[in-house]
């Protein structure tokens, strides 16, 4: 269902025209709705937000959260848990110089998926570099770094692909960031290594810190997953344990304390 506010403030089947589609000029969220609300609002109010005074983009007259919650009631009802990709573009067409301070909002919703608890295989890319923007922690449009990473780790037939920075530094994986334990000390890559800021990273941080579970926000290169006893990968669907990285095993078990984040 691909839905479009109007300028009643009503969603309607939405056009494709649009400045997201020639030039991914926007940002969007992709949220997990479920017994009427939006899981982790805030961080992804804080991303969004963020995202939007990057590429300068009008912070006025989008929805709230409250009101998609309200509108995705009606629609959806409570009953079910949906996946809620929340796409905030800027307005009109022209060419690259934008014709418009407006904005326009698209829904696309689907039913919601876990992500798989364990992934057996990871390889790291050969072929994908994350390298510095503006804009390189914000979830915009332009997606193509992680499409041509995803098609890289269809074409070695493993499950997760992990990415580096253009120094080597790890930065995160192909839909998730990455985290590792080490010692009863859990590791994430800097935001400085232009991984996305991730809203169940976020949440994930802070769960941690609330509980005096020791995590660091590392510049590390890849010998640091070697080194691991476990590894893992988290977005707003879920944790994923991961198994074996190249010739490295790890224990795949559920780790209780980031599953609790997890939970509905």
């Amino acid at each position: 269902m691909y839905l479009e506010k109007d300028s009643s403030g009503g969603w309607s089947f939405g056009r494709l025209a649009n400045r997201a589609a020639f030039f991914g000029d926007g940002i969007f969220e992709t949220m997990v709705f479920s017994n009427g609300r939006i899981r982790f609002a805030n961080h992804h109010l804080a991303r969004l937000n963020s995202g939007l005074r990057v590429l300068q983009l009008a912070s006025k007259g989008f929805s709230t959260l409250k009101d998609l919650e309200k509108s995705l009631v009606n629609t959806l009802g409570k009953e079910e848990n949906w996946r809620v990709r929340w796409n905030i573009f800027r307005a009109g067409l022209g060419k690259y110089t934008p014709t418009t301070e407006g904005i326009r909002e698209t829904l696309y919703i689907q039913p919601f998926q876990s992500a798989p608890l364990i992934k057996k295989t990871s390889a790291l890319s050969k072929t994908i570099k994350l390298y510095p923007t503006p804009w390189a922690n914000c979830k915009t449009l332009n997606a193509l770094p992680y499409v041509m990473a995803n098609m890289e780790r269809v074409s070695l037939g493993v499950d997760e692909i992990l990415l580096t920075d253009g120094d080597g530094y790890l930065s995160e994986a192909g839909a998730a960031n990455l985290f590792w334990k080490k010692d009863n000390t859990f590791y994430t890559p800097s935001l400085t290594h232009n991984c996305i800021a991730g809203v169940a990273r976020a949440a994930l941080i802070a769960h941690l810190k609330k509980k005096n579970i020791p995590l660091q926000e590392v510049s590390q290169k890849v010998d640091s997953i070697r080194e691991a006893d476990q590894v893992f990968t988290t977005n707003v669907t879920g944790v994923s344990f991961i198994s074996s990285f190249e010739d490295t095993v790890f224990d795949p078990t559920s780790i209780p304390v980031v599953q609790q984040v997890f939970s509905f």
